[in-house]
């Protein structure tokens, strides 16, 4: 005899009829309960013993069989559907073995009661048993809500044993059980219970099989409309996962589907990992979804620890998005993890030692995967894990090792393997400290260390990652390098997590950013954020998010883009007290993370909708270093920043625009050009439009003469700065810079003044043969001086022009004593510029003198001066006067200091800008004299004129008085300085307008510094006095020598004869 359990559905007018044993009595049951009123379903299981032989027989019934009886006109019902579900088989033993027909499985009870039943399609049971029952595999669970907003919630409601609760129970099951039991397969609803919010209702329905879509979302319409709440629903069991391996391999890929009925479009993927909340599941580095009419799919390429957990898929109507059809699927992945292997001590000794103990750890992050752990090189081995701080666990084995005095290190390795035998291991080289070994003793926490090894700690238990300090050197003792830090704060490695994961596809940007941002501006205000690690993770959050907003088309509006946190992170990690964090400790060249920085706010930046972006409150998008406008004005209209960027946009050729200021991310970039060195501004502006937009910006850069500025770019093809469509503006506009394209932009400051060529060696060519010139006039001077000095203006003109020599010659040597100041003693510097500025200064007052004493011969033809006074004056003049002068500069400038009075790269005076610099003190004097010197030329040239003008003259005449003009000008010029009036123009052309600068440069240098050459020739050979009576000197020289070879030749003939 064997047993079947039956299921069937019946199409009845309200009321249910209890489960019972024999069929017969059944069917007459259902119909005697019918009762008028609207169809419902009810599902009722029985069962039915029937002989072996009979089975065929009445399987091919059951199969066929629809009952539909009316018991009067109000009362009808109909019995559909009627299925095998169980098979049982009673044995000679007294047993029953029963077995669940295909798309069925074990009850809920059966599982509980009879665990070993549960994951098995046949089960032993004792007799009698009448709850061995299989159910369909297919069954649908609904999970409901209802909002009712005219009732107000009490504490009552949370008892269940209340009055007031058990109404509620009453009142709105009568309420969905009719209209929710009309669908196909429905077996029961509860009420599970309120809260608050005004009257919040959860229940429960089963439903044995599959429904219409389209009939749930009727009835649930229907309740809506004839009841006073509002009703969400997620259904399980409409939608459906096809079960995968139960084991994924790690690192691996997998897919996994999701289906649906043909009503359903809008799908969506989540994930849950443990009791965390869920994330929603979409494209990134890892996971990408692919949806169809039929089906929707998630795709993971890489199956680690992140993706070990519950996807779930959920499908709602485009009919109403209250109700929720949703399927999970539970992927076990076989894990592998990340080792970090450490040995206690780092470095044994063997000094005084036969053999050493050693413990080794291999630390790995604790999850639910049981490893196999093996060992290679140790002796003693703890494979149970010793659980550690931070969610850590560590597995142990401890070595004990001999000395050997060839022995430098050993090798121990531990080996993991996971449920799919999938392994790996990592290998630790420990360093022996033998007896000649050169170590580092212990120091400030560190343990002793061998030479030219790397010593390792933890970091404090807010951070993660490791510090490190290598030990080297030879012979006794070593020596410890520098701390290098690995350490990040713990909520910053946690924020980048987070973020990575949105980069993965787990989870969707929009919804995540306000609050990575908000935590990114919590830490980046930490005290703790100055060192390099915390830097570069604070960047990298910024560069992930910036990536997972390009995977997930992220764009934003001033709605739902957290600005003020995102600013206030971004502004932060620029503050000056991090200036020293930008860069690992020992690599100052490295710019990769300002670089990375500046892409990735710009990018997210640019990811913000200009055309919805505020634009009237711009104070909420400004911080202390960083500023954004959006314009969207005239494009005529300047755009200034704050005053504290010192940067504005004068014009640009688009409507609308994005323009973002940086202040001090400007050194953290690289400050070279075309490999020349330069100064950076401090300030970056990007720049984000129209790519062919032309842009006119105004730095508030201050520039140093004879500097150039240029007007650059990054170029992110050739990872550089580069002027390629932007011009500056001139000396004339030092602030602006005009470019044909947007980007980053800055500009940038040559670190050293324009370089002539062959300017320094062609002034010391002069200044050698100034030398030698002034010192031959001196001897020309002390040779000629009797035979042309012989009169007042002849003794006034010679005794200036010795004093002229004299001190032109001191200052050009002082000038070559120190050729290279940075190479010559440190001392000599300040004694040399006072020389230099006192000889120059007397050399030009006694020019003066000169000029003075001209000027008077020439006006006061018939008034001589007197000699006592005339040399007085001109000695006050000469030396008394450049001495006070001097003497005050000295005071003034700081008493003489470097960098105040004179500057310890040149040796001379500084020069800071028009009206600034202890140069003033030099120029002012020698520009004044040189002007009184022209004047005085002048007046001399007036009166070659004069009878000219007066009389008339001949062409020979006109000749003579040109030629005379000629004349004067060359004999006076060197001698009164006039050519210093070059130094004026040199100091009003700046070196960047060219060529008109360089002309004069050259002319200036060429000048004065041949000055003594010219002297000699104008002041000495000029003059016909000192040239007769050079003649006359070394003719008669030569003529005694003559004479008395002569006398000496006439003595010797008449010898002979």
């Amino acid at each position: 005899m064997g047993e079947e359990t039956y299921c069937y559905q019946e199409r009845k007018s309200c009321l249910k009829m209890k489960s019972c044993t024999e069929f017969i009595l059944i069917l007459l049951g259902l119909f005697f309960k019918a009762s008028s009123g609207e169809n419902s379903t009810q599902v009722y299981y029985f069962e039915v013993h029937i002989e072996a032989g009979a089975y065929k027989h009445f399987t091919d019934l059951i199969s066929t069989l629809t009952l539909d009886v009316n018991e009067s006109v109000n009362s009808s019902a109909t019995v559909q559907n009627i299925s095998i579900t169980t098979e049982c088989n009673r044995l000679n033993t007294g047993m029953v073995n029963c077995s669940c027909n295909s798309g069925y499985s074990w009850s809920e009870e059966v599982c509980r009661n009879y665990s070993q039943c549960c994951n098995q399609n046949e089960c032993m049971f004792y007799i009698p048993n009448l709850r061995a029952m299989c159910l369909s595999n297919n069954k649908v669970l609904v999970n409901g809500s209802f909002i009712v907003r005219d009732k107000l919630f009490t504490s009552d409601l949370t008892d269940p044993g209340s009055q007031q609760y058990k109404e509620f129970v009453q009142t709105y099951t009568s309420q969905l059980e009719p209209v929710y039991s009309t669908l196909g397969w429905f077996d029961s609803l509860m009420i599970t219970g309120f809260r608050q919010g005004s009257v919040i209702g959860g229940f429960v329905m089963l439903l044995t099989a599959p429904f219409e879509v389209a009939q749930l979302e009727k009835t649930t319409t229907q309740l809506e409309k004839n009841n006073t709440f509002k009703i969400n629903l997620t259904v399980t069991g409409i939608t459906s996962i096809p079960q995968i391996q139960q084991l994924v391999p790690y690192n691996n890929n997998v897919s996994i589907t999701c289906c649906k009925p043909e009503e359903l479009s809008k799908s969506t993927w989540s994930f849950q990992k443990d009791a965390q909340p869920s994330k929603y599941i979409t494209n990134g580095t890892e996971a990408s979804v692919i949806s169809n009419s039929q089906n929707t799919t998630v795709y993971i390429s890489k199956t680690t620890e992140v993706w070990k957990g519950t996807f779930i898929c959920e499908y709602k109507s485009d009919q109403s998005d209250s109700i929720t059809y949703r399927a999970s699927l539970y992927l076990d992945i076989a894990l592998l993890p990340q080792i970090f292997i450490i040995s206690e001590p780092q470095f044994p000794s063997c000094k005084g030692q036969t053999s050493v103990d050693i413990k080794v750890q291999c630390i790995i992050p604790n999850t639910t995967e049981n490893y196999t752990v093996t060992w290679m090189g140790s002796t003693f081995i703890n494979n149970k894990p010793e659980p550690l701080q931070n969610g850590l666990i560590s597995y142990q084995a401890l070595i004990s090792t001999s000395c050997k005095k060839d022995s430098e290190w050993f090798d121990v390795t531990c080996k993991f393997v996971n449920r799919l035998n999938q392994t790996t291991n990592t290998t630790l080289h420990i360093p022996v400290i033998q007896e000649n070994s050169t170590v580092c003793k212990p120091h400030n926490g560190w343990p002793q260390a061998k030479a030219n090894f790397t010593a390792i700690k933890f970091c404090d238990p807010n951070a993660v990652g490791l510090q490190k300090r290598s030990c080297t050197g030879y012979g006794i003792s070593g020596n410890w390098g520098n701390v290098i830090s690995e350490c990040v704060n713990r909520d910053l490695r946690d924020l980048l997590n987070d973020a990575m994961d949105l980069q993965r596809g787990l989870g969707i940007v929009e919804n995540n950013a306000a609050n990575i941002y908000s935590r990114l501006k919590q830490s980046t205000e930490q005290k703790s954020i100055n060192t390099f690690p915390n830097v570069n993770e604070s960047v990298e959050v910024l560069h992930i998010m910036h990536n997972a907003s390009n995977i997930q088309k992220s764009k934003w509006n001033s709605t739902f883009f957290p600005f003020q946190d995102f600013l206030s992170s971004s502004s932060n990690l620029l503050n000056g007290s991090l200036n020293d964090s930008w860069r690992p400790v020992g690599n100052d060249g490295n710019y990769t993370l300002a670089l990375k920085y500046l892409r990735a706010v710009e990018g997210i930046i640019n990811q913000t909708n200009p055309i919805t972006a505020p634009t009237t409150d711009m104070s909420q998008l400004q911080q202390d270093n960083v500023q954004i406008i959006y314009s969207k004005s005239d494009p005529s209209t300047p755009q200034t920043f704050s005053s504290d960027f010192g940067v504005s946009v004068t014009g640009i050729s688009s409507n609308v625009s994005v323009q973002t200021a940086f202040k001090n991310l400007g050194s953290k970039l690289p400050n070279t050009l075309n490999n020349k060195e330069t100064v950076q501004s401090g300030i970056i502006l990007s720049v984000i439009g129209d790519k062919k937009t032309k842009i006119s910006v105004e730095y508030n850069q201050k520039r140093l003469p004879n500097h150039e500025m240029y007007c650059v770019y990054w170029d992110d093809i050739n990872s550089q700065w580069s002027e390629k469509g932007c011009k500056w503006g001139g000396v004339s506009k030092p602030e602006l810079c005009t470019c044909d394209h947007l980007s980053a932009f800055t500009i940038l400051m040559a670190k050293d003044p324009i370089d002539l060529k062959y300017m320094e060696e062609l002034t010391y060519a002069g200044l050698g043969f100034s030398i030698v010139s002034l010192t031959l006039c001196l001897v020309i001077e002390f040779l000629v001086w009797n035979a042309v000095v012989k009169t007042n203006i002849a003794h006034f003109r010679h005794t200036v022009l010795v004093n002229i020599t004299v001190c032109l010659l001191i200052a050009h040597c002082s000038f070559l004593a120190a050729p290279v100041p940075s190479a010559s003693p440190p001392y000599w510097c300040l004694p040399l510029t006072v020389m230099k500025h006192f000889c120059f200064l007397a050399a030009f007052f006694w020019m003066l003198c000169l000029s003075l004493g001209l000027l008077h011969q020439v006006i006061f033809v018939f008034v001589h001066l007197r000699k006592k006074v005339y040399l007085g004056l001109c000695v006050f003049l000469g030396y008394v006067c450049p001495f006070v002068i001097v003497i005050v500069t000295f005071i003034t400038y700081d008493n003489g200091s470097t960098g105040s009075y004179y500057s310890s790269e040149t040796c001379w005076l500084i020069y800071e800008a028009a009206l600034k610099g202890s140069m003033h003190a030099f120029l002012f004097p020698v520009f004044i004299i040189v002007f009184v010197n022209m004047f005085t030329m002048v007046v001399v040239i007036s009166r070659f004129l004069k009878p000219t003008l007066s009389e008339g003259s001949s062409h020979d005449d006109a000749k003579e008085v040109v030629r005379s003009i000629v004349k004067t000008i060359v004999l006076l010029t060197p001698t009164l300085g006039i050519t210093w009036i070059l130094g004026l123009f040199v100091l009003m052309l700046d070196l960047t307008t060219a060529p008109y600068a360089q002309i004069v440069n050259y002319a200036f240098t060429f000048f004065n510094s041949f000055q003594g050459f010219f002297i000699l020739l104008t002041g000495c050979f000029g003059e016909k006095k000192v040239r007769d009576a050079l003649l006359k000197r070394f003719g008669q020289q030569h003529s005694v020598n003559y004479k008395s070879e002569s006398s000496s030749r006439i003595t010797s003939a008449t010898k002979r004869k």
